[in-house]
C-alpha cells in the first residue's frame, strides 16, 4: 500500500530530525477509515489525546473493532490460506518471519486497520533507520499483492517496537 510506503519513507527521510511526536493519518478530511460518524478527520483530530500517546509510545489512532480486532490472523492457523477478501492470514507467518526475524510469530494478532497511527520518536527509535530501509525495501519488492503487504504491514506496526505482539492493541484510546 502507498500509504505505508510513505510511512517508511518519512521516518527513513527524518530519521535523525524526528518531532517528538507523530501521527500517521491518510490525507482526505473524509473517508471510511475516521471513527466519527459523518467519517470526518478532524473531529478524530481534536479528540486525540497527546499525553496517552507521550504515555504509551505508540496508539492506533482508529478505534474501531472492526476489520481487525479482536483476532483477525491467526498467521499459524491459516498459514498458506487464501480468501477472496483481501485478508493477509495465509501471508502473514512467512512475511513476519522476513521482516522480523528476531521475533516469534504470535498465534494471534489483532489490530485496528487502516495504517492511522502516533508513535513518539522514542518508540520510533527502539529501531534502527536500517530496519525502516528493510521493511520499505520488502514493500517495494515483495511479490504479495499491494492489498495485502499493506495489510501485513499495517498489523506489524507495533512489532517494531519492544510490546509484546498479540491481540491486546484492540483497546481503544480513551476519549477526551
Amino acid at each position: 500500500m502507498k500509504s505505508n510506503l510513505n510511512v517508511y519513507s518519512y521516518i527513513i527521510d527524518n530519521y535523525d530530525k524526528l518531532p517528538d511526536n507523530v501521527l500517521f493519518i491518510h490525507p482526505n478530511r473524509y473517508q471510511w477509515h475516521n471513527d466519527d460518524p459523518d467519517y470526518d478527520g478532524l473531529p478524530m483530530l481534536r479528540h486525540f489525546q497527546l499525553p496517552f500517546l507521550e504515555e504509551q509510545g505508540y496508539v492506533n489512532i482508529r478505534c474501531a473493532w472492526s476489520l481487525g480486532c479482536p483476532a483477525e490472523i491467526k498467521p499459524l492457523a491459516e498459514e498458506g490460506e487464501h480468501r477472496e477478501a483481501v485478508h493477509a492470514g495465509g501471508d502473514y507467518k512467512r512475511a513476519f518471519q522476513t521482516l522480523f526475524p528476531d521475533k516469534e510469530v504470535p498465534k494471534e494478532v489483532g489490530v485496528s486497520c487502516c495504517a492511522q497511527f502516533a508513535a513518539t520518536k522514542e518508540k520510533i527509535k527502539e529501531r534502527r533507520k536500517e530496519e525502516y530501509v528493510k521493511y520499505r525495501e520488502w514493500l517495494i519488492n515483495t511479490e504479495l499483492a499491494d492489498s495485502i503487504s499493506g495489510r501485513i504491514l499495517e498489523y506489524s506496526w507495533h512489532s517494531k517496537s519492544s510490546h509484546r505482539v498479540g491481540s491486546w492493541l484492540c483497546k481503544p484510546m480513551p476519549r477526551a
